[in-house]
C-alpha cells in the first residue's frame, strides 16, 4: 500500500487534503454533532473520544485511510477516505462527510473524485465501492457526479440508530478493466 502518498485536489480548488490527525477530532465531532449532520448517515458515536480512537486505532488505520478536507486557513471542512481496504481483492469503500456549513460547494465531489483516482493508481484498487443510506439524496448525487454506478439496493443492510435501514450500493471500477471499458469518469 502506498502509505506515503495522498490524493490531491485540483490546484485552483479552494481546499486541500492532509492526513487526518488527532487535533482534528474536536472540530470533526463538533460538526458531526450539529442538527441534521448525520441524519441520513450511519454515524453512531461522534464524540471527540470516539473519533480520536478511530484516528489512532492500529487495526483501523491499516485497513482505512482518511484525510482532512481543509480550507486555506487549515480549518476542517470535512473528511474523505477509504474504509475496508482489501488489497487481496483490490477494493476499498469510499467514505466522506462535510460540515453542514460547507455542503453544496462541490467539496465532497472533488474530494471523492481525488480519492477514487488515488485508490486506482496508488493502491491498485480495481473497485471502489460506496454504500449510501437510501434517504441520503445529497450523497447519492455526489456518487453519481463522480461516475459511480448504482448496483442495487441492500435491504436492511445496516442498523442505523437501532433500526434496520436500506442502503444503495455504488461502485467505480478501474478504467482499464473490461478491455478498456471500465468506468473512467472519476479520473482527474
Amino acid at each position: 500500500m502506498a502509505l506515503h502518498s495522498s490524493p490531491i485536489l485540483p490546484p485552483a480548488f479552494p481546499a486541500h487534503l492532509r492526513e487526518l490527525a488527532l487535533q482534528d477530532a474536536v472540530a470533526w465531532s463538533y460538526y458531526l454533532s450539529l442538527p441534521g449532520a448525520v441524519e441520513h448517515t450511519s454515524w453512531g458515536d461522534v464524540s471527540v473520544e470516539a473519533l480520536r480512537r478511530q484516528i489512532v486505532d492500529p487495526a483501523h488505520t491499516t485497513r482505512c485511510r482518511r484525510w482532512a478536507i481543509l480550507d486555506s486557513d487549515d480549518q476542517l471542512l470535512g473528511t474523505v477516505g477509504l474504509n475496508d481496504i482489501d488489497m487481496e481483492h483490490h477494493r476499498a469503500e469510499l467514505a466522506y462527510d462535510l460540515s453542514p456549513a460547507h455542503q453544496g460547494r462541490g467539496l465532497a465531489t472533488e474530494a471523492a473524485r481525488a480519492v477514487i483516482a488515488w485508490a486506482h493508481t496508488a493502491l491498485g484498487c480495481v473497485r471502489i465501492q460506496a454504500t449510501v443510506l437510501d434517504s441520503n439524496l445529497r450523497s447519492i448525487a455526489v456518487l453519481e457526479r463522480v461516475g459511480m454506478q448504482r448496483e442495487g439496493l441492500l435491504r436492511s443492510y445496516r442498523h442505523v440508530r437501532g433500526q434496520p435501514r436500506d442502503f444503495w450500493m455504488y461502485a467505480h471500477t478501474h478504467p482499464q478493466l473490461h478491455g478498456g471499458q471500465g468506468d473512467d469518469r472519476a479520473a482527474p
